[in-house]
């Protein structure tokens, strides 16, 4: 065997290595895509609760049923994420951040104007900024 490759099989070998990781990271940023998805759904569903139910009680038991989605989402990802990076890492605090403001923006709003449209307005950007930071995690 011959323990010195050519220039072209190392080009080769460089490129090979180069795809390999590209694939796996693409690979693994799904489990990120699927978190920021069902957070994103089960905020939303809160939201969209707090803004069409007027019974106080009832509107906490459906929103702590959107968020109680929060704890297997993380769970899954938490198991299926194979790498962490920085990138992915600082994607998800964001993601966090933005849909921690928006619930409670949502729900701030809702308690000084019942009826209003702040929380379905919440609820929209969550739907509409979800695939956006979905399309950042699988770039990297």
């Amino acid at each position: 065997m011959n323990a010195n490759p050519t220039p072209q099989q190392a080009a080769d070998l460089l490129s090979q290595v180069e795809a390999n990781q590209s694939q796996a990271r693409s690979g693994d940023a799904w489990p990120l895509v699927t978190l920021l998805f069902v957070l994103s759904a089960g905020l939303s569903v809160g939201l969209m609760a707090i803004g069409i139910i007027d019974d106080n009680t009832t509107q906490l038991i459906i929103a702590g049923a959107g968020l109680s989605w929060i704890i297997p989402a993380l769970v899954v990802y938490l198991v299926k994420a194979l790498s962490w990076s920085r990138r992915s890492t600082a994607l998800l605090l964001t993601w966090l951040g933005v849909i921690i403001v928006a619930f409670i923006a949502g729900v701030m709003a809702d308690s000084f104007a019942a009826g209003g449209p702040i929380p379905f307005i919440a609820a929209g950007l969550l739907w509409v900024a979800a695939p956006v930071f979905s399309l950042l995690a699988l770039r990297r």
